[in-house]
């Protein structure tokens, strides 16, 4: 029995847990730098863009030709003017806002404050 116990013994194995270097660095993406840090080669087309808009993604295609500014929407040259703060909405009042979109925009950014208000508190506790 005894030397049933020794020839166990001598069959278990010990794994041991041998940490290793980091692997070595991969080969560069296609596209990216080569080993001498030169970024590769880049098509660059000169567009003039008083008379084209450069959004062409096709090798084949053109660039859309820009039309006259009367023959765009007025709506759309609205698109980046300042839109009203919180605190120009709250001076007016919601009763006194004469769009259904400055009161949306009241109702929103007063919402987005408490939240903000909110969350600040439960950090600080």
């Amino acid at each position: 029995m005894f030397a049933l116990r020794a020839a166990r013994v001598q069959s278990v194995r010990v794994s041991v847990a041998i940490r290793g270097f980091a692997a070595p660095a991969k080969a560069p993406a296609k596209g990216g730098k080569d080993k001498k840090g030169a970024s590769p080669k880049v098509a660059e087309e000169v567009v003039d863009v008083t008379k084209y808009a450069p959004v062409n993604i096709l090798k084949d295609g053109a660039h859309p030709e820009l039309k006259a500014r009367e023959e765009y929407p007025e709506w759309l040259f609205t698109l980046l003017e300042p839109q009203p703060t919180l605190g120009e909405l709250e001076r007016k009042g919601y009763d006194s806002l004469e769009t259904m979109e400055e009161k949306r925009r009241l109702i929103t950014l007063s919402y987005r404050r408490a939240i903000k208000e909110k969350n600040a508190s439960k950090s600080k506790k």
